[in-house]
């Protein structure tokens, strides 16, 4: 890696591979399903990153990164104190792969951290199709880590720390077939006190809230088959170390087309979607999921 691309590179040492730690939804699950149902799904995510942002300026770094992800999650309904209620858990196993200037950087992979997420819905009114719900979102450190791999870029699959969230929805239905989603999240970091950045000794990675924003149209043109259009918007975020002041952070708007396909078996989901603008962070130039969700 030559001298220019490594200071550029440092200017950004504490930024993460996977910045962004907002909480998309897909907005037909907003609706609560029947209480006693349970659903396992299997998910392949992939991001394509390009162009490097700091502050607002693109930094002249040919900078590209493949990000996949696979992941499993088991969830289930249930009702509490006359409410729908849902839990699932998920696990994940995540590559993350390098090329143009930051091909030197060795690619890397290996098991995410837990994450887990419940959800209650205070307020359902199913026949006017109006309902409210809030979540709670916790990741645990239990994934693959090295310090090492947070000299240049954090590659990491695992956070080496504690992230939770919290989230509030709302879904109106506008006609027959179109309905209409709010929601807003704010996600809580822990401390990573094994990272490096760009100091020689080990130190500590701190990160400050991240609030989030989303809202979207859904038309569901038949029992089979519906379409979302999202839009997102991300901010805050900001990071340090105990030798950097607080940096990088986030404004990225973002958008989202999700297909569902309802079959006997299952749910296929289909996402695509990527980037607008980012303040700072390597631009999402375009990312797609394909998830499989069976029901019993």
């Amino acid at each position: 890696m030559n001298a220019s691309v490594s200071t550029m590179l440092g200017l950004l040492m504490s930024l993460m591979v996977l910045p962004a730690q907002a909480i998309d939804l897909v907005p037909l699950d907003v609706i609560p399903p029947p209480p006693g149902l349970s659903a396992i799904s299997l998910a392949y995510l992939s991001s394509h990153r390009g162009d490097l942002y700091r502050e607002g300026e693109r930094l002249e770094l040919d900078s590209r990164l493949h990000l996949d992800q696979l992941q499993l999650r088991l969830g289930h309904a249930f009702e509490l104190a006359g409410h729908p209620n849902y839990f699932y858990a998920q696990v994940a196993n995540l590559r993350v792969r390098t090329s143009g200037d930051l091909g030197a950087i060795d690619d890397n992979g290996g098991l995410g951290d837990l994450g887990m997420m419940y959800a209650i819905w205070p307020y359902v009114d199913r026949e006017a199709g109006r309902y409210v719900g809030i979540a709670a979102y916790l990741s645990l450190p239990t994934g693959q880590y090295d310090a090492e791999r947070t000299r240049v870029l954090n590659t990491n699959p695992g956070e080496n720390r504690v992230r939770g969230a919290l989230q509030t929805g709302f879904s109106q239905r506008l006609l027959d077939r179109l309905d209409w989603l709010v929601a807003g999240d704010v996600a809580w970091f822990g401390d990573n006190d094994d990272y490096f950045g760009n100091s020689p000794e080990m130190g500590t990675l701190s990160q400050q809230p991240l609030y989030s924003a989303q809202t979207a149209l859904s038309y569901q043109f038949n029992r089979m088959l519906a379409l979302s259009l999202s839009y997102f918007y991300n901010a805050g975020g900001a990071t340090r170390t105990e030798v950097t002041p607080w940096s990088n952070d986030l404004s990225v708007h973002r958008y989202g087309l999700v297909g569902y396909l309802n079959l006997p078996v299952g749910r296929l989901t289909l996402e695509y979607g990527g980037d607008l603008e980012t303040k700072s962070g390597f631009f999402e130039n375009h990312r797609w999921a394909l998830r499989f969700a069976h029901f019993f």
